[in-house]
């Protein structure tokens, strides 16, 4: 008479101690479904990423053994779980262009210099400004300070204290090849030391919401070019129709 792995099902030979198709020990008692992980007194859990795997092997071993339509469905379920989490991680480290957009304007309301740096020069522009222009890093990071401080200083006389800007693209136009190299030898222009590459740009329409704790709050409209340049999303243009104090242009 065969044997059966009592974890995964698999057809075993007579003489196995252990299961070929998951590892399980033959002749060991199976670990009870719900029962939580002694490590010195302590119940110690799976993490959700433990957890996946292990259902993960669990199906496709299922299916290797019994290939019938409730594993597929079962191996399916999983995957598509995985490109979930994938996308989620992706999302919560990847800011791209609406990250750099965000960042744009909490630099603003922060009157942080650094960020309002970040958000719109790309870090080989910042590098050939320290080494090509023999400008200091820091120094350059406090005049991006003053002109935000400034900006901030506005945006307080009309809306109080803690201004917030928040936004709402209403319409986007991304460039093509053909624009994206028209716009590295534009790029070339500010500097042909350094090879420009232009991933992706974006034409954004906007609609902003401005307000403080003066309880006044007004909606604009608005516009703005962000690049990826050089792996680096950057705004490199944004106006305005009613506040000029926001609008600007490359930071380099």
């Amino acid at each position: 008479m065969s044997k059966f792995c009592t974890k995964c099902g698999a057809t075993l030979d007579d003489n196995a101690t252990f299961c070929t198709a998951c590892g399980n020990k033959i002749g060991a008692p199976a670990p009870a479904a719900n029962a939580p992980a002694n490590n010195g007194g302590a119940a110690a859990a799976d993490t959700p990423l433990d957890q996946m795997k292990e259902k993960s092997m669990q199906a496709i071993n299922d299916f290797k053994n019994n290939p019938n339509r409730n594993t597929y469905i079962g191996i399916v379920a999983v995957v598509i779980v995985v490109i979930l989490l994938i996308v989620l991680i992706a999302s919560m480290f990847g800011g791209g262009y609406k990250g750099a957009l965000k960042d744009y304007f909490k630099s603003i309301c922060n009157k942080d210099g650094e960020l309002y740096m970040e958000s719109t020069v790309p870090d080989k522009m910042v590098d050939y400004m320290e080494d090509e222009m023999d400008l200091d890093k820091d120094d350059i990071e406090d005049e991006y300070k003053d002109e935000v401080k400034d900006v901030y200083s506005d945006l307080k006389d009309d809306f109080g204290s803690d201004p917030k800007i928040s936004f709402k693209i209403t319409d986007k136009e991304k460039a093509d090849k053909d624009d994206r190299e028209d716009l590295e030898d534009m790029l070339e222009l500010i500097s042909d030391d350094i090879k420009w590459k232009v991933g992706s740009a974006y034409n954004l329409d906007l609609e902003l919401t401005i307000k403080g704790d003066d309880d006044k709050e007004k909606d604009i409209e608005a516009s703005a070019i962000i690049m990826k340049i050089n792996g680096d999303w950057v705004v490199v243009s944004f106006s305005c129709d009613d506040y000029r104090y926001l609008n600007s242009s490359m930071g380099f």
